[in-house]
C-alpha cells in the first residue's frame, strides 16, 4: 500500500502545475515607467483589452531582450508596428511598437541582448515612445500570460519617468529691416528755352558781372557813333571830274 501512494505522490508532484517565474525567469527589456498593466477576459479576443504591458522610456533606448532564445520574427505588423518575436522555450515573448529591430529571424539571442529600440510606430493605445512586451504559450492553446508573473522584480529598481520629445529648435528668423527710401532729388525749376532769366532782386542788369556798370554806357556810346557815321555824306575818293562837272556854266 505505502508503495503505491509514494507512487501517486510522485505523479501527483510531476504533473503539478509549476510557478511561471520559476520555470521561465525573464529580465526587463528596458528601465523605464510601467505605464499600462495586463487585462484579458475570458474572451481574449474582445474588443479594449490588453495582451501584455507597456513600458514608457526615451525614444532609442536600446530593447533588450527579457529572456534567451531563437527570433521568429522580426518585421512589421499592422497595429503593432515594428515587432520582435523570440521562443523562449515553451513560451514566446513578443515586443511592439518598436522603433527599430536590430535581429533577424532565426537569429539565437541570449536573455539581455539587444533586439531593438524604443519607439512609437504602430497605432499604440499609449502615446509617447514605448515598448510592449506580451507573453503567451507556444503550445496547442496559445493563451497569453501576464509578463510581470515572469519577471525577476515588480517593476525596475529606478523606474525612469517617460521623457518627452525635444521641443524643435527652429532657427530664429531674423527680422526683416524696412525697405531703404532715398530722399527725393530737389529738381531746380524747369525754365522754357524761350524765356530769358531773370535777375535777381535788387541786382541791376549785368550787374553781376566786372565792371558791368561801365560797359554798357560804353557800348551804347560806340553803337551810336556807328550809326551817325552811316549818315555822314562820304568826302573822300572823289574824282576832279564829277568837281568839274558841279561848276556852274558860262552863259
Amino acid at each position: 500500500m505505502f508503495p503505491a501512494l509514494a507512487l501517486a505522490a510522485v505523479l501527483a508532484a510531476l504533473w503539478a502545475p509549476i510557478p511561471v517565474a520559476a520555470a521561465a525567469p525573464w529580465s526587463w527589456p528596458v528601465r523605464g515607467l510601467l505605464v499600462a498593466r495586463f487585462s484579458l477576459g475570458p474572451d481574449r479576443f474582445a474588443p479594449g483589452q490588453r495582451r501584455g504591458i507597456v513600458i514608457a522610456a526615451p525614444a532609442g533606448t536600446a530593447v533588450r531582450a527579457a529572456c534567451g532564445g531563437t527570433v521568429t520574427f522580426a518585421g512589421h505588423v499592422a497595429d503593432n508596428g515594428v515587432t520582435a518575436a523570440v521562443a523562449c522555450g515553451s513560451l514566446s515573448a513578443t515586443y511592439v511598437h518598436l522603433g527599430a529591430v536590430t535581429v533577424r529571424r532565426g537569429a539565437r539571442v541570449a536573455r539581455g541582448e539587444r533586439i531593438g529600440t524604443v519607439g512609437e510606430s504602430g497605432r499604440p493605445r499609449v502615446e509617447g515612445p514605448q515598448v510592449g512586451l506580451g507573453a503567451r504559450r507556444r503550445d496547442g492553446d496559445r493563451a497569453y500570460l501576464d509578463p510581470l508573473r515572469l519577471l525577476g522584480d515588480p517593476e525596475p529598481s529606478r523606474p525612469a519617468a517617460p521623457v518627452a520629445p525635444p521641443p524643435i529648435r527652429r532657427p530664429a528668423v531674423p527680422a526683416i529691416p524696412a525697405p531703404y527710401r532715398a530722399p527725393a532729388p530737389r529738381l531746380a525749376p524747369s525754365r522754357s528755352r524761350l524765356q530769358a532769366p531773370q535777375p535777381a532782386p535788387g541786382v541791376e542788369p549785368g550787374g553781376d558781372l566786372p565792371l558791368g556798370r561801365v560797359w554798357l554806357p560804353v557800348g551804347a556810346g560806340l553803337l551810336a557813333a556807328g550809326l551817325a557815321r552811316r549818315k555822314l555824306p562820304r568826302r573822300r575818293g572823289r574824282t576832279p571830274a564829277r568837281v568839274a562837272d558841279r561848276r556852274p556854266m558860262s552863259r
